[in-house]
């Protein structure tokens, strides 16, 4: 099996000899963005949005950009010269190498990786069992940093309980799990947590909100209380890894009758013909 290529500051390497800095920022202050993004049929999914949601990251770490041209090229590239087809491909960029110092690098020289890696869409999609964890990160989740030991952390404690995922809550309200968005069916009703500095605008969070009314549902993005979680009929997680994944159990509490419900049915079959399909979500709704 051929060695898997690394996109590296412009070159294509392979894995094994793709190498940075010691002193690389993004290893030593985790100061870096990044984005996945996910392929059908070997064509990126949501590809723009992805792009101008690492410029908003980039932005609101004040760190600067190669051209955002280059690095779509760059990863259809890999994929392209891997001959993958379902794939996600992960890009970071980082401050660059620099000598250690707290102050920002008056001009860095940023270090972009890209790696592609062949994906699978599983059917019947894995159930979840998630708990409930304290928010405990900083103020800026809604920039998509490199920065994820809490993440990290809340996902290591939800497995030592016997879960799969986290969910982050903040001030007796439910923010999002530890690498995806929140949905919530109650009383018929579609809601997720309205987008604050606490919350990742994601990608598929977005798309899901599209599909869902262009099946002619309601949905509200309004405060979840926490306690609510143990009332809800459905819930479940979106996000480019893990697609949209249906949770049947919270803090050991069965969701509905413990198994996928009607809501995620038919938002996954309508999420399933939107990531095969050329055009747009907002084309085929409207």
């Amino acid at each position: 099996m051929p060695e898997p290529l690394v996109y590296l500051n412009g070159e294509f390497v392979p894995y094994s000899a793709a190498r940075v800095s010691v002193e690389d920022r993004g290893l030593q202050f985790a100061d870096g963005v990044y984005e996945v993004v996910r392929y059908y049929d070997g064509r990126p999914f949501r590809m723009q949005q992805h792009l101008a949601r690492l410029v908003r990251s980039a932005a609101g770490i004040e760190l600067p950009l190669p051209p955002i041209e280059e690095i779509r090229r760059a990863m259809d590239a890999l994929v392209e010269k891997q001959s993958l087809q379902d794939a996600t491909v992960y890009l970071q960029i980082t401050r660059g190498p620099a000598p250690r110092a707290h102050g920002l690098v008056t001009d860095p020289t940023p270090t972009v990786i890209a790696i592609a890696r062949e994906a699978h869409s599983v059917r019947p999609r894995p159930t979840l069992r998630v708990v409930t964890v304290s928010d405990d990160r900083w103020a800026r989740c809604y920039l998509k940093t490199t920065a994820l030991l809490p993440n990290a952390l809340a996902r290591e404690r939800a497995r030592r309980l016997g879960a799969d995922d986290g969910i982050f809550v903040r001030d007796g309200f439910v923010m999002e799990a530890t690498a995806s968005n929140v949905f919530v069916v109650l009383k018929g009703r579609l809601l997720t947590p309205p987008l604050t500095n606490y919350i990742l605008a994601g990608i598929t969070r977005e798309a899901v909100i599209e599909l869902a009314r262009g099946e002619g549902m309601a949905v509200s993005e309004e405060p979840i209380s926490a306690h609510l979680l143990y009332e809800a009929d459905e819930i479940f997680l979106t996000g480019t890894n893990s697609e949209l994944g249906p949770i049947i159990a919270v803090d050991g509490r069965t969701v509905g009758d413990g198994s996928p419900g009607p809501i995620f049915n038919r938002l996954i079959a309508a999420f399933d013909v939107a990531v095969r399909s050329s055009q747009p979500i907002g084309a085929r709704s409207s």
